[in-house]
């Protein structure tokens, strides 16, 4: 993965301005910053923070070191301590908006109900996989309405013995 401050880095290799005069060790300065914050918190007397741009505050809320804590390097890095937002949460697009879906429907163009051709055999089988599994809704186009009543009338076809169970309708031109 390459180095966000890679630029920076490359422009500090080649002057010596960008380093501080006195240089010390990472695992030096990573003891002094554990060693003022075991300081603070050792501290009743001071509930604020001092400093708010400090790296162990996290939104507000000060992480918590004890005697006994594990401390992975991995808490120290800008994803763990400012996580995003949960993956998923906003829900899917499961199939086109409202006005998409109202253009491209078929039976609310033409005010059909689905259930009224339940017993119309190759309009039942053009909206089932070959499988005999009825198409999600993303596939269709339709309106959530008229898909849950397809599902219905492709459900009472199957019942009914007009198409197939587990497959879909051998069609003549097919």
């Amino acid at each position: 993965m390459l180095s966000p401050f890679r630029a920076f880095s490359q422009q500090c290799s080649r002057s010596r301005a960008c380093f501080p005069r006195s240089f010390h060790s990472p695992l030096q300065n990573d003891q002094k910053q554990l060693s003022t914050i075991l300081d603070e918190l050792s501290e009743p007397s001071a509930p604020t923070v001092s400093n708010p741009n400090a790296p162990w505050v996290q939104q507000g809320v000060r992480r918590r070191f004890d005697n006994k804590l594990f401390i992975r390097p991995h808490y120290f890095s800008h994803d763990h301590r400012f996580k995003g937002p949960p993956p998923f949460s906003k829900r899917p697009l499961i199939g086109p908006g409202k006005k998409k879906a109202k253009q491209q429907d078929v039976f609310y163009r033409l005010g059909v109900d689905p259930l009224q051709e339940a017993s119309n055999d190759v309009l039942m089988s053009s909206f089932v996989t070959e499988m005999g599994k009825i198409k999600h809704r993303a596939e269709t186009g339709l309106t959530t309405k008229t898909q849950r009543r397809l599902g219905k009338a492709i459900r009472r076809a199957k019942m009914m013995g007009v198409i197939p169970v587990l497959s879909s309708a051998r069609l003549p031109w097919n």
